[in-house]
């Protein structure tokens, strides 16, 4: 189910976060520019919140579309929202690579810096989805 859908300045929609209730699984899906570093955190902000409400142990990150780099975020990312999603539950990441090479860039980057939950990098959403589903079998329905 979606909750919340994010725009930037200019009215388009850059982000979509939602949450799979059967697979216990946040979900942010991103398109095209998200503008500023703020407009990015924000997004992220609120998956961190939707996990710690729904105590979501599995988190789908969809950056297929992203464009854009989010180097100005990434200290941020490891310093303040790896430890709250953390603490909050969460297990497992699948995150979906961006085609643009710079966002692509800005994501391989972070993901090595992260160590305190299972996180893998794919380049199609399906096999990304498969993986997150047999992580951890016992809780899927």
């Amino acid at each position: 189910m979606m909750l919340q859908q994010f725009t930037n300045a200019s009215g388009s929609v850059y982000a979509t976060v939602g949450y799979d209730e059967r697979n216990n699984c946040v979900y942010d899906s991103w398109e095209g520019m998200f503008g500023t570093q703020d407009n990015f955190k924000r997004v992220l902000s609120y998956v961190s919140e939707v996990i710690e409400e729904k105590k979501a142990t599995r988190w789908l990150a969809d950056l297929r579309k992203m464009n854009g780099s989010f180097d100005g975020s990434k200290e941020w990312i490891i310093r303040d929202l790896i430890p709250k999603v953390t603490s909050a539950g969460l297990l497992y990441q699948a995150i979906v690579l961006p085609q643009n090479v710079f966002s692509k860039l800005s994501a391989k980057d972070t993901i090595t810096r992260i160590s305190k939950f299972e996180i893998r990098q794919f380049d199609d959403i399906d096999k990304a989805k498969s993986w997150l589903k047999q992580a951890a079998p016992s809780l899927v329905n």
